[in-house]
């Protein structure tokens, strides 16, 4: 009988994770934060109401509502969204909201 060999591979595709998140902001005050849509289930009410939270606990930080920037639909948006977050000198987002 011959002999046979086979190689498994990941199907996640990462074999070595090297950085799980960005670095993470000591806090938000004096921080500005964009909020960014994903055009989903009541992210027009959700979104205002996690920046009224922030807010209070964060007074110094400044937010720029998700309508100020383009609504990310799908990886073509990613550039001219990326453009939108720097050209507003943006620290942090908060980004919402899921189905």
């Amino acid at each position: 009988m011959k002999e046979t060999s086979l190689e498994v591979y990941d199907p996640a595709g990462a074999i070595e994770v090297t950085e799980i998140h960005a670095p993470r902001l000591p806090d938000l005050h004096g921080k500005t934060i964009g909020q960014l849509s994903l055009n989903q289930w009541e992210a027009d009410r959700i979104l205002p109401m996690i920046t009224s939270l922030l807010q209070k606990q964060f007074p110094t930080a400044k937010f720029i509502d998700y309508a100020r920037f383009p609504t990310l639909s799908s990886n073509a948006d990613v550039p001219d969204l990326e453009a939108a977050v720097k050209a507003k000198g943006v620290q942090a987002v908060i980004v919402g909201n899921a189905a």
